[in-house]
């Protein structure tokens, strides 16, 4: 009995202990790709502002652009503009460019800042997290699955950036 304990303590003695998660999830800002999708991206954004501000001196100013059908939905800040519903668009793709317009505006705001905000999850569990270089990457190493990383939207399709098993 003792060869097995002390057999069972070296296997464990080696892999060291496993690195935490270092993210404070009550710090995450859920937003929902289907709501900004929708129109909501000002709305989510003025949400957004008290927090961002802590990180941002001068957010950026955003603006909304749509009709009453649903048919365009446009969003401008910074000097971009951001289409994220027009019917004449081959892709319908909404609720991925809404929240790359989203993420894209507030990381513009965080320009000088040593902060960046990033994603968790997508689609109606899209939720936005404030974090630093050291923090990004620290979350990076100590969460095994991918799909569980915090994550930088992008304009490129399919997967705008998501932490895909077996892409990454």
């Amino acid at each position: 009995m003792t060869r097995i304990t002390d057999r069972l303590r070296s296997l464990f003695r080696r892999a060291g202990p496993a690195e935490r998660d270092p993210l404070d999830y009550g710090q995450m800002v859920h937003l929902d790709a289907e709501d900004l999708a929708e129109g909501g991206i000002l709305s989510a954004y003025q949400q957004l502002l008290p927090l961002l501000r802590r990180y941002a001196s001068s957010p950026l100013e955003v603006t909304e652009e749509g009709d009453d059908d649903g048919a365009t939905y446009c969003v401008a800040a910074g000097g971009k503009k951001y289409v994220i519903w027009d019917i004449g668009a081959k892709s319908q793709d909404g609720w991925a460019r809404a929240t790359v317009a989203f993420f894209d505006i507030v990381n513009a705001s965080l320009a000088s800042s040593e902060h960046r905000f990033y994603a968790l999850y997508g689609g109606n569990d899209l939720s936005g997290l404030f974090l630093t270089e050291q923090e990004f990457a620290a979350a990076r190493r100590a969460i095994k699955k991918p799909a569980h990383w915090p994550w930088v939207p992008v304009n490129q399709p399919p997967h705008y950036g998501y932490p895909v098993e077996g892409a990454v």
